[in-house]
């Protein structure tokens, strides 16, 4: 009987370590669901391991056909977020193309690399010069007339040196040709920019720096540019559609290059 129980635990004891050689993928929780694995057992196994989760509407779908439990996409999700156990730098891992290396990117948003490590830009809100400035905004990074808008601060609170490294992770909804990058003036407290219309010929809004995209991971996209940012201050505006009654909620990714 005891020789029986041994047998039945190894199948578990095999799959926990395997589990912990590599992050666990979609495919990987729908494997622990079909094994019999206990919904407490795959839920620590979660919270315990690194996670490269696609979580999109279809992925959702997915799992739900696959059995698993809304209670372990939750698991999936909170991982995603952040919200592993005390000491935890949990986060959804995203492979990024280079020599054997992964990192953890915590869901969308823009992220520069220091060292071997990716950290998220931070946001800034931008006040708007020019009247009807959002009703000028529209998708797929075009706007229809010359803005004016600024941040306050005399710096941004991110610092970057060149050679730098950008990544751009869209959110739903969003497409990586509605990222538009501009240089900013200090200028009495606050630093200021200008963006206006698209040029037919070269692609670039008025005002903005031209670079190009290169796609590193599953809706991961590394900036490419022309030649290296010169220092100063600098911002990356997300031109979407907004709602027309308001002129406010509008953030900046700042940063500035030391050199």
């Amino acid at each position: 009987m005891r020789s029986s129980r041994f047998i039945c635990l190894i199948p578990l004891v095999m799959t926990c370590l395997l589990v912990a050689q590599a992050p666990i993928d979609n495919e990987g929780v729908i494997k622990l669901v079909k094994s019999g694995m206990t919904e407490d057992m795959i839920l620590s196994v979660i919270q315990q391991q690194p996670g490269s989760y696609v979580l999109g509407a279809d992925d959702f779908v997915a799992l739900k056909a696959a059995g698993v439990s809304e209670k372990i996409v939750g698991a999936m999700l909170a991982k995603g977020r952040g919200e592993g156990p005390a000491g935890d730098p949990a986060g959804v891992q995203l492979a990024v193309a280079g020599p054997a290396q992964r990192s953890t990117i915590a869901g969308p948003g823009l992220y520069y690399k220091k060292g071997n490590e990716y950290f998220e830009l931070l946001t800034e809100e931008v006040e708007w010069k020019t009247s009807g400035a959002m009703k000028s905004i529209v998708s797929a990074g075009i706007v229809k007339k010359d803005l004016k808008g600024a941040v306050t601060g005399p710096s941004s609170r991110n610092f970057l040196t060149n050679p730098m490294e950008i990544l751009l992770v869209p959110p739903s909804g969003i497409t990586i040709n509605s990222y538009i990058l501009l240089p900013m003036k200090p200028s009495n407290g606050i630093r200021e920019f200008n963006v206006g219309r698209v040029n037919q010929k070269s692609g670039v809004a008025k005002g903005a720096l031209p670079f190009g995209v290169e796609k590193v991971g599953e809706n991961i996209f590394r900036m490419v540019l022309q030649t290296p940012l010169a220092p100063g201050e600098y911002g990356i505006l997300t031109a979407t559609p907004s709602d027309p009654a308001t002129e406010s909620g509008t953030r900046m990714y700042t940063f500035r290059v030391l050199l």
